[in-house]
């Protein structure tokens, strides 16, 4: 975790080096270690440095090679780099820092603008090229580094967050309604958006280049659906699995500080763990101080300390249990003030305890159980998948079990519905909707703003391209490339960079993507259980209690707890007037009545009604903040 900065002026007149500073002091957290500018004519590149890696104490940004004419401002790893080196190195590129920013500036001067395809990592990263007057431009496949930017007819200006593109730039911030509806219904699907109209983030597995005076976005990278990867047994599976899942641990080990890794009890983040102590035992990895940390709640549904006790034993592993961080309710006004954008999920904040312990231990990098939901879940197989598959006992066994729930006709319903739908043209769902009234608008949202942000096209489900033919493809390619997932990590990029801490996400590793594309679904869902291939794997590695785990804690109740700090419903009788025009107002303070009410007296189902109010509540803040409060800019 490191921020980077730029300037690329359009029309060719000499970049603005106190625009460039402003920019990087509004970053300042990002860059504990060192800081850096370069300036040429009509480009200026800027870098705070997190020391993350042990190549990065030798690191200088941003990094320049005159002779070849080229400069790198870069945050991120680059994980394959041994691969990278012999290939570079057989080509005639002599390294001689080896350092990550040396090796993706030589990969640039190897492969163009298809370098970002070579690189295994987590990267942000912007290239001037003078010889080319080319500013080139790329971010991870998954987006776990960010990079956000505005262009104008005058320049082209990027960031590692949002709040630094207008620092010193003059750049007048004006609410972009349509991104604002996709929040307040609760379902993100721009990936290049943001609340702010004409600032965009680049789009994960996507790169640009900004040339004679025009700006070229384009997908470098994604799923090949025609590969499949195919064994007779199980266990060819599950080593092929662990395999690639060694090698994304590992390669997410490399620091030259402590380590600090989630052991919450789940099946994720104990695999982690787990192969980490694989790992150090069989001498495959340096004695890196690894430690990992447990967050407990005595007494509460969500509490895993049973879970954590198992994982302890069975592998050896240190876990200092840690409470929950408890912030003041002044966190979300400092999160807003500072970032300039939505406040996030109240939850987030628990974790900061974690992170405390890390920074207490001097550990940069922190390894996280993120991802494993998200690529090896599956789904579980459709009525009509099973019966066009001739799969009738499969099929009986799941009606009789949804027998008594009433969920085969709910699910058979939905299905039929689904599969119509999916063989219409978009214009012909949007007639259908049309006609049935609110066109897939929820009903708290004001018709008259959804017309105007055409939120009901927003919210369209997007189909796949073709190839994609499998459910368990289509349904991996519409998470990878849906708006909520960049949104989601960028919120945990922030969150740790105040820290001075790194997240890494073994599970959002690119091998791991493409691997459970390639796989068929069997391995992921079997027998009402998720994430099959991942439990073959840890066979005899993690306690069985943990292995079998089918429940996972929740933590809604943090959003009930919030509420109930900030007032509860009464918190609606002091929205802006703005907002209250996007909002039914009524609708939003009942639905926080009756989350309230069934909270408090223990009634799971209120999880089902926080989140719109909450939505509500922060595009609020937000709102009022930004526009209403400019006596007090953003930090």
């Amino acid at each position: 975790m490191s921020g980077i900065a730029g300037i690329c002026n359009l029309d060719g007149a000499p970049a603005d080096p106190v625009v460039l500073q402003a920019m990087m002091q509004a970053i300042a957290h990002r860059g504990p270690d060192a800081s850096g500018s370069w300036i040429d004519g009509p480009v200026a590149l800027g870098h705070l440095m997190l020391q993350a890696t042990p190549e990065s104490l030798r690191e200088t940004q941003p990094f320049a090679n005159p002779a070849a004419g080229l400069c790198v401002t870069f945050d991120g790893r680059v994980d394959n780099g041994v691969q990278l080196r012999a290939t570079l190195d057989a080509r005639g590129y002599v390294s001689r820092t080896g350092t990550d920013a040396e090796l993706l500036l030589q990969a640039y001067e190897c492969w163009g603008e298809g370098c970002a395809r070579e690189i295994l990592g987590d990267f942000a990263f912007a290239i001037w090229d003078v010889k080319n007057h080319n500013l080139f431009c790329a971010r991870d496949q998954l987006g776990i580094k960010p990079f956000y930017y505005v262009v104008d007819r005058r320049r082209f200006i990027f960031g590692s967050e949002l709040q630094q593109l207008f620092a010193g730039s003059g750049i007048v911030r004006e609410p972009n309604e349509g991104m604002i509806g996709e929040y307040l219904a609760n379902a993100i699907t721009s990936r290049d958006e943001t609340l702010y109209r004409g600032v965009l983030r680049l789009p994960p597995a996507h790169c640009l280049s900004v040339r004679q005076g025009k700006v070229a976005l384009r997908r470098y990278w994604d799923i090949d659906p025609a590969r499949a990867i195919r064994y007779r047994t199980d266990a060819e599976y599950a080593e092929h699995f662990m395999e690639i899942f060694k090698q994304s641990v590992q390669c997410r080990l490399r620091s030259h500080r402590p380590v600090s890794m989630d052991l919450s009890g789940g099946l994720d983040s104990s695999s982690i763990v787990s192969v980490v102590q694989i790992l150090k035992r069989n001498g495959e990895i340096p004695a890196t101080d690894t430690e990992a940390c447990s967050l407990v709640f005595p007494g509460m549904a969500c509490d895993e300390s049973g879970y954590i006790d198992d994982v302890v034993r069975k592998s050896g592993i240190k876990s200092t249990l840690l409470a929950p961080y408890e912030p003041a309710v002044s966190c979300h006004e400092e999160y807003v003030g500072l970032h300039g954008d939505f406040p996030g999920n109240p939850g987030n904040y628990m974790w900061k305890s974690v992170l405390a312990r890390a920074t207490a231990r001097g550990a940069r990098v922190h390894l996280t159980g993120i991802g494993g939901d998200d690529w090896l879940s599956g789904t579980e197989p459709r009525y009509l998948e099973l019966l066009r598959g001739f799969r009738l006992g499969e099929l009986l066994r799941r009606a009789r079990a949804d027998a008594d729930s009433e969920g085969f006709v709910t699910t058979l319903r939905q299905e039929i519905r689904e599969g119509i739908m999916s063989a219409l043209s978009p214009a012909a769902i949007r007639t259908i909707r049309g006609v049935l009234g609110r066109r897939g608008v929820p009903e708290w949202i004001n018709i008259e703003f959804a017309g105007r942000s055409r939120l009901s096209e927003r919210l369209e489900k997007k189909r796949p391209p073709r190839g994609f033919e499998a459910p368990q493809q289509r349904d991996l390619h519409g998470w990878l490339n849906s708006g909520y997932f960049p949104h989601s990590l960028e919120y945990d990029d922030r969150s740790s960079a105040l820290a001075g801490i790194e997240f890494r996400h073994p599970f959002h590793d690119r091998r791991i993507v493409e691997l459970g594309f390639a796989m068929p679904r069997e391995q992921f869902w079997r027998r009402g259980q998720t994430k099959f291939v991942l439990r073959e794997a840890m066979k005899g590695i993690l306690p069985e209690s943990v292995r079998q785990r089918s429940s996972k804690a929740d933590f809604s109740h943090s959003v009930a707890d919030t509420f109930r700090a900030l007032g509860g419903e009464s918190l609606f009788d002091t929205l802006s007037s703005t907002p209250m025009q996007w909002v039914d107002k009524g609708q939003i303070r009942a639905m926080c009545h009756q989350m309230m009410r069934l909270y408090a007296r223990g009634d799971e189902h209120y999880a089902s009604l926080i989140w719109p109010p909450w939505t509500m509540f922060g595009i609020d803040l937000w709102y009022k903040m930004t526009f209403e409060n400019l006596s007090a800019p953003l930090k």
